[in-house]
């Protein structure tokens, strides 16, 4: 469940916070609620099955995209915390709704006081990890990925590290690991093993490489059912060309998870093939359910100033909606990627003077994702910085020649204007 419940079931491939997928467990799942609901209608003053019944609604929140889950998660671990105060099980889950919550700060906290009541554990270093990394404090973060690697080389702690490396821009060394956490994770719930093959999909896809990219999708599809990989594959179709695959598996996965960002997808792509109207619903879609999201206790700004940012120079939009929430995002939670959102919602406001300081920040680990030197390049190029926008843009297709559907067109268009070949 740790690692289900971590970071990389909430972070991965290079972006911020994508959906988690339902895994093949889930009528289990369901069915762990249930049994434990009856134990307590039993023992209801239990803390440490108020705890495992808190962590698996947490599970349901993942596994059904329905935020409510939290808050019902919030109602049995407060209570198993009011009985007994100070437990590793408890704090370590209070952790873990403060991650879903996006609440990075409190999580931190959490995680470290459950690891100092039991430092053997690995649960809490994960929640150490998962925080440190959110509210970009990379060293610590690196550090706390080290001690739980110590501890055990576990798809837990592999996953964490690759994710480390991926960031600081060592894609070789992340798929490694994330291979190796596969093969770790050979004897856990199939769900986890699935979910890592699709984290090892992104990794591949976001370098460009489609082949292998699919693989790892099907891989772990034929593990478990994993709409992320889904979405993975819709993803690679999308680089292919194949938008009318695309739709057709993005229809099918968001019936069944309305994750934002999938949502988002499904919208540009409909925008793509020339249905207006269907991306335009695609796209209050999002909104709706960030709206939903945020009425239950999550934290959302980064995650609605990227999609905001994005569609900052559509119809009847408002850049300095996207600006105002980016700002707010990258004042909680100081990524690279919180960075690159504000640095994108300022040029897109027509600011590329305010832009820039943001957009070279998000570069400043080395990350190896396209969109944050194509975000670059497009706002060195506004500020009339010609030279560095062409090297920054040659990096971006050197990385990745696919960008994204969105942005693709007027990466192309700019590589033209800069007398590049992408």
């Amino acid at each position: 469940m740790g690692a289900a419940l971590g970071r990389f079931a909430l972070v991965g491939g290079g972006s911020p916070s994508p959906p988690v997928p339902t895994p093949r467990t889930a009528p289990g799942a369901s069915a762990a609620v249930a049994d434990l609901q009856a134990r307590l209608g039993v023992t209801p003053d239990d803390p440490a099955l108020l705890a495992r019944l808190g962590e698996a609604y947490l599970v349901r929140a993942r596994e059904t995209a329905d935020p409510s889950y939290f808050t019902k998660a919030a109602q049995a671990l407060g209570r198993s915390d009011t009985l007994a105060p100070d437990r590793t099980d408890t704090l370590t889950g209070l952790g873990l709704l403060a991650l879903g919550r996006h609440d990075f700060s409190a999580a931190l906290d959490l995680g470290r006081r459950a690891h100092q009541l039991d430092p053997a554990s690995p649960q809490p270093l994960g929640v150490v990890v998962d925080a440190d990394v959110e509210l970009g404090r990379y060293a610590d973060a690196a550090d706390a990925a080290q001690e739980m690697l110590d501890r055990r080389p576990s798809l837990a702690s592999l996953s964490r590290a690759s994710y480390l490396r991926e960031i600081h821009g060592d894609i070789p060394g992340a798929i490694t690991a994330m291979t190796q956490a596969a093969i770790a994770g050979a004897g856990s719930g199939a769900s986890d093993v699935a979910y890592v093959e699709t984290l090892l999909g992104d990794l591949h896809l976001g370098a460009g490489a489609l082949p292998e990219a699919e693989g790892a999708y099907r891989r772990a599809l034929d593990t478990a059912d994993a709409p992320a990989a889904e979405v993975g594959l819709a993803r690679v179709a999308v680089a292919r060309g194949d938008l009318a695959g695309a739709a057709v598996r993005l229809d099918a996965v968001t019936a069944r998870l309305p994750q934002p960002a999938w949502l988002a997808l499904l919208g540009d792509v409909h925008a793509a093939l020339g249905r207006p109207a269907d991306a335009g619903a695609q796209y209050d879609l999002v909104r709706s359910v960030e709206a939903l999201n945020q009425a239950n206790g999550v934290a959302v700004d980064l995650e609605l100033a990227r999609f905001e940012a994005d569609h900052a120079r559509d119809p009847g939009a408002d850049p300095a909606v996207a600006v105002a929430l980016a700002q707010a995002a990258l004042a909680a939670r100081p990524t690279v990627f919180a960075e690159d959102t504000l640095g994108w919602a300022l040029r897109q406001a027509g600011r590329p003077g305010e832009a820039l300081p943001h957009a070279q920040a998000a570069v400043r680990l080395g990350t190896a994702d396209a969109l944050l030197w194509y975000h670059l390049a497009a706002t060195e190029s506004d500020a009339g910085r010609l030279d560095d926008a062409r090297a920054h843009l040659a990096r971006a297709f050197a990385i990745n020649p696919y960008l994204t559907l969105r942005d693709r067109p007027a990466a192309r268009d700019l590589a033209a204007r800069l007398g590049l070949s992408p």
